[in-house]
């Protein structure tokens, strides 16, 4: 591809203006005239002035880009706004254009475009310094189209105007179409595109391929001298193979294996942590239980020695009372023998008056005062059957309101009959025939009451007969019992129910407890099998398979879990402890040897091996450990999931979204009610749900059967409260007393006393015993008032333990209440057992010791949650934030709330720990093997491959580049160039290395690189390359990496220059030639790097357009005119050099376009410049000026001739 055109645009202080340039193109003019500024726009467009691939004005030895020795440099922007000697011909914001018309040569397939450079520019002035800034640029690529001036300078009713940047991509494609205009805005993706257009491709090239033809294109603008023959030719030369893909296999897969091995550390580490932290979790939860037992086994056993205290206290009183009565029976006994001497006398002064009148009055009074006795209990008694009456008629009205139940009714026929219910209407009527007045009638003289007692006998007799009538209708035996023993076998069932309920709702209780707390409730097998592994084996970590499967889609939910049944509570346990996991469960009692353990690895080799269907039911669950998906898989992976009764009608094994199953040539119903679920969080949210309302349905049972055993134990109750009734019989006899009692009182009234002798001497008898009686009863009087005041200071001090022992019972129930608490927060606390424990251990405590005890828990306490704390802040400083555990920071009160925290902490801590050891660590190691047997395929298959392949081709690349160059002979001496090249020995073992891996059969897919039969050299070149690849220092194995895989280290290149008859010369070693025979060869390795640059071998398209400044000034005309010669004949390359007009003339017979430009005084000042640039431009004639050169010369020789006559002849 020839540059065919290119357009200026506010470039520098060259004019607006478009070249049309041919096979060989000579910008010629005056020093400082604009040949280098219109060669940079050039260059420019070549390089979109990427930094390391452009420099400005390359023809000035010492100019760089870097602006060294406080030198300025040549930039984009100074150049848009027409920088001169620091001077701007653009002062306002200005736009600038470039672009390059690119045409294919004869025989090129490629189509023409145009490359366009777009820049804003604006001037930046502080203080006295003025700077060119750019403000926007823009790249573009216009495939299949020719752009020239008038696309970029329009003519408008104002005139003449340069189109905007903002407009140019618009303007662009209202004329060219959308899909032929490119913008980029990226440099190097414009030149990956530019140079893949020069290649005539419809894409872009690699980025290498790019960067390193723009920088051999401007490499090649100005002669400097080769600093390394050797590096040049690697560099420069040859071909940079792009071994992208195959360095990028292996150093992705090592850095993917040195991440994953460090992330397998980092795992493993965090593992660690978590466990102890995890450790230190359960430590504060088993310390904290301990410390709450501790409290309430202390409580109780205050309360267990204060109620000693208590009972000794009792037992002292009781002996006071005894001693007290013993007392008072003895002062009893004092004043009967005190009476008894009264008695006597009185009969002996009876018998001093008359001793026979009075004993019978003596008789009578006595007969009185027993009938007055026996007058009062009656009454009494009759007042307690008159109450008794009343009870039962109170009794008998609940009675009669349970009897109207009819689940009571139909368990008791007979009191619910027609007539037992009339009976028992019969004795509520009694009510109102009682006595009213009876109370008042014993509190006044019944006597006066009597007649009318007497009128309401036959009454109360018959009140009598109905309530004892109705007491016989419940309890009097019959053949199959009394109905009071139905009754309360009818109690006992409702009690018997109530107590169902009571265990039904307190266990759905702990359930929804348990789901409350992200638990499952397993059946009571597989706990008991939980318990005795972690017991005898801790080590084997057990775990039930649902804790750890979740169902994605809740359309399966039901039917998969109804699918798999109890196989959901199979027991995971670690590989290492299957055997003995069963073992242990086998040895369990009774039917809890029931339990499944699972063979994780027996289940992972079947897993491996099975190829999963679409509709596989795996495909709708997640796991969060390895083993559960890996049982999964090998048991159900070929359950599919089917849409119809008919398609499960011909499944082996399938499943239906509506929970029919299909299975051993079988089909059946399969789904399972949501309180069952127990897969996921979102089924345990679904059972907790189902579980909540299962608990209001038990509920609302249990306060009905709680309803209706109070009503049976209330009518129980009732029947029991029924009383037999003597209430008119105790009437009767009271009456009979009455009349009895008035006719003593008449007798009495009729008795006449004579006096009789006195008997003085049995009388002072008598009278001085009675003195004697009366000391002794005072005495015993004063011992009894001690007694009293004893039994007054114990009942005050039981008083004072009573009300102790009430606080100590509230202090007990708190501590009861605390323990309760934690149930709900921590289900695995049996507090039944453990408060069974605690009581036992409260009988023999030792009080102090315990203290002690408490004051150590307390501290153990402390130092867990704070080394928990720690461990946590270590693991969450070092894992994903994913697997972060969130803790609050420690408030300062160990009370109920830190501990449900860390309880909440505690079980994040189990499910991080094990989805990162049984999930992501497992699938870290198999990621792990089949990386490192990825490595080594992509190791032999691509790296190795590819750089023998490199090395063969840059050899070949040698010898066309030494083919061509034989034909070519330069100056007087005929001198031939030639490159050669000889191994590097640090890579000679390397190479050969490479080619006996190549050349072993199989290697990479049959055979592993480890297990290939090499030679001992290549085994420890192998094993090298592998420990440095592996080494823990990434960048250093990255670095060697790319040194070993870059081939053109693995030669020292040489160019030798060969003259006839000479040895051949090392362009390394060579310093003797003149300036022209060095620069001669400097332009033939420059053409050599350029064509290997621009792909010449490759492809039928190729930039073939160079850009020489400063041109052969080294060179005489004749050595010059060879080179020029090579490159545009021989090499086919569109010539464009610069060069000042004085030196041009021996040239013109070889250009075929010529610029020449010139700086001229401007007639109005421009921006703050006073000169301009004039160009003028030419089309040669070539065969015209060679004949022109031709007589030239001929005449020069003449008058060379006829000047060296002439001399003679002088």
């Amino acid at each position: 591809m020839f540059l065919k055109r290119f357009v200026f645009v506010n470039w520098g202080n060259i004019p607006s203006i478009e070249f049309e340039f041919g096979p060989i193109n000579l910008f010629s003019g005056g020093n400082g005239s604009g040949k280098t500024t219109a060669a940079d726009a050039i260059q420019t467009v070549m390089t979109a002035a990427h930094e390391t691939l452009f420099q400005y004005n390359p023809g000035q030895d010492e100019t760089t880009q870097r602006g060294r020795g406080g030198k300025r440099v040549r930039t984009i922007s100074s150049y848009v706004l027409g920088c001169d000697d620091g001077s701007y011909a653009r002062l306002d914001p200005t736009d600038g254009y470039l672009a390059a018309v690119f045409h294919p040569n004869e025989g090129e397939s490629a189509d023409p475009f145009t490359a366009i450079i777009a820049v804003r520019a604006w001037l930046d002035v502080a203080g006295g310094n003025s700077v060119a800034r750019q403000d926007d640029a823009q790249y573009f690529v216009v495939a299949g189209a020719e752009l020239g001036h008038g696309h970029f300078v329009r003519e408008g009713e104002a005139g003449r105007y340069v189109v905007a940047l903002t407009e140019l991509q618009t303007e662009l494609i209202r004329e060219f179409g959308k899909r032929r205009v490119e913008r980029y805005d990226a440099k190097k993706a414009y030149l990956r595109r530019l140079y893949g257009a020069l290649r005539g491709k419809s894409d872009s090239v690699s980025e290498p391929e790019a960067t390193a033809a723009a920088r051999a294109f401007s490499r090649f603008m100005a002669y400097k001298p080769v600093k390394s023959i050797d590096r040049f030719v690697a560099e420069e030369i040859l071909d940079p193979k792009d071994l992208g893909e195959a360095v990028r296999s292996v150093s992705s897969q090592l850095k993917t294996i040195h991440g994953m091995e460090r992330d397998a550390a980092r795992l493993a580490a965090s593992i660690t942590t978590l466990a102890r932290a995890n450790a230190h979790a359960q430590t504060y939860i088993d310390t904290w239980i301990d410390l709450n037992l501790l409290d309430y086994t202390l409580a109780q056993a205050e309360y267990g020695l204060r109620q000693e205290d208590y009972l000794r206290g009792k037992a002292l009183q009781r002996e006071q009372r005894t001693a007290q009565g013993d007392l008072e029976a003895r002062i009893v006994a004092v004043q009967t023998r005190a009476a008894g001497v009264q008695r006597q006398l009185i009969e002996h002064e009876a018998k001093r008056q008359g001793i026979d009148a009075l004993r019978q009055k003596d008789e009578l009074a006595r007969k009185s005062e027993a009938l007055n006795s026996t007058l009062v209990a009656g009454a009494h008694e009759l007042v307690r059957q008159d109450k008794a009456i009343t009870a039962n008629v109170q009794a008998t009205r609940e009675m009669l309101r349970a009897l109207g139940d009819p689940l009571v009714a139909e368990a008791l026929p007979g009191p619910s009959g027609l007539e037992g219910l009339a009976l028992g209407r019969a004795v509520v009527d009694t009510a109102a025939e009682v006595l009213s007045d009876v109370h008042a009638l014993v509190q006044r003289d019944i006597a006066g009451g009597a007649e009318t007692l007497e009128g309401r006998l036959d009454t109360i007799l018959t009140v009598q007969r109905t309530h004892n009538r109705w007491h016989a209708l419940w309890h009097e035996l019959r053949d199959s019992g009394s109905e009071r023993d139905r009754l309360m076998t009818f109690v006992h069932g409702r009690r018997t129910r109530y107590s169902t309920l009571t265990s039904q709702r307190d266990e759905k209780r702990r359930e929804i407890e348990r789901l409350g707390a992200n638990q499952v409730s397993y059946p009571p097998a597989v706990e008991r099998a939980l318990k005795a592994i972690r017991q005898h084996c801790p080590e084997a970590d057990p775990r039930v398979l649902c804790d750890h499967v979740e169902v994605r889609d809740a359309r399966w939910q039901a039917a998969i879990e109804g699918y798999l049944g109890g196989a959901r509570f199979s027991i995971i346990v670690a590989p290492a402890y299957e055997a003995q996991a069963v073992r242990i469960v086998r040895g369990l009692p009774g039917r809890d040897n029931r339990a499944r353990v699972i063979q994780g690895r027996k289940a992972a080799e079947d897993a491996a091996r099975i190829t999963l269907d679409e509709q596989s039911i795996i495909h709708v669950l997640e796991f969060t450990h390895a083993v559960a998906r890996d049982y999964l898989v090998a048991s159900y992976g070929s359950v599919a999931r089917v849409d119809s009764a008919e398609v499960l009608s011909r499944t082996r094994r399938g499943l239906t979204e509506d929970g029919m199953a299909s299975g051993n040539y079988s089909m059946w119903r399969c789904d399972i009610p949501d309180a069952d679920l127990v897969f996921g969080a979102a089924a345990r949210e679904r059972a907790l749900a189902a579980k909540q309302v299962e608990l209001e349905t038990l509920e609302l049972e249990w306060h009905a059967a709680n309803d209706q055993l109070q009503q049976g134990a209330a009518l129980l109750r009732a029947v029991d409260t029924l009383a037999e009734s003597v209430y008119g019989s105790v009437l009767r006899e009271v009456l009979a007393t009455q009349r009895a009692l008035d006719e003593n009182e008449v007798l009495l009234t009729q008795l006449d006393l004579s006096e009789h002798e006195d008997l003085e001497q049995r009388l002072q008898t008598l009278q001085a015993d009675y003195v004697k009686l009366h000391a002794e009863k005072d005495h015993l009087n004063e011992e009894k008032g001690k007694l009293a005041k004893e039994l007054e200071d114990i009942e005050r001090q039981l008083k004072l333990l009573s009300g102790l022992q009430g606080r100590n019972r509230e202090i007990v129930e708190t501590h009861e209440a605390a323990l309760a608490a934690i149930t709900p927060i921590w289900p695995d606390f049996d507090i039944d057992t453990r408060l069974e424990a605690a009581d036992r251990e409260a009988r023999e405590l030792n009080v102090e010791f315990a203290k002690n005890h408490r004051v150590e828990l307390e501290r153990n306490l402390h130092a867990a949650e704070r080394r928990m704390a720690e461990e946590i802040l270590q693991h969450n400083q070092d894992c994903r934030p994913s697997d972060a555990i969130v803790y609050a920071p420690f408030s300062g009160e160990y009370g109920q709330a830190l501990f449900q925290a860390i309880c909440d902490v505690r079980r994040d801590l189990d499910r991080v720990h094990n989805f990162l050891q049984n999930n992501i660590l497992l699938e870290k190691h198999a990621q792990l093997s089949e990386l490192k047997g990825a490595f080594n395929n992509a190791f032999v298959s691509h790296l190795c491959h590819a750089i023998y392949q490199a090395l063969n081709e840059g050899r070949r690349q040698i010898d066309l580049l030494n083919k061509e160059l034989q034909h070519h002979r330069f100056g007087a001496d005929r001198e031939v160039f030639r490159f050669a090249s000889e191994w590097v020995p640090e890579y000679r073992d390397y190479s050969r290395f490479f080619e006996e891996v190549v050349r072993t059969p199989g290697l990479g897919d049959e055979v592993s690189l480890f297990d290939a039969q090499l030679s001992e050299r290549s085994r420890k070149v192998r094993d090298h390359l592998m420990a440095m690849l592996l080494d823990d220092d990434e960048h250093r194995a990255m670095r060697e990496l790319e040194r070993i895989a870059d081939y053109r280290n693995y030669r020292r290149y040489e160019i030798y220059k060969e003259v006839e008859g000479k040895a051949p010369i090392p362009l390394s070693e060579y310093g003797t030639g003149s300036g022209g025979q060095l620069e001669t060869p400097a332009y033939i390795i420059r053409s050599a790097a350029i064509t290997s640059a621009f792909r010449f071998a490759e492809g039928g398209a190729h930039l073939r357009m160079v850009l020489v400044d400063e041109a052969f000034s080294k060179m005489d005309e004749t050595r010059s005119r060879e080179v020029i010669q090579y490159l545009s004949a021989s090499l086919g390359l569109q010539l464009t050099f610069i060069m000042p007009t004085s030196k041009c003339g021996p040239y013109m017979d070889l250009i075929s376009n010529e610029f020449v430009f010139a700086k001229v005084p401007s007639e109005a000042p421009r921006g703050q410049l006073s000169t301009r640039v004039l160009v003028d431009r030419k089309q040669c004639n070539q065969a015209r000026i060679e004949a022109l050169w031709k007589a030239h010369r001929h005449s020069v020789y003449q008058q060379a001739e006829l000047d060296f006559m002439e001399a003679f002849a002088e």
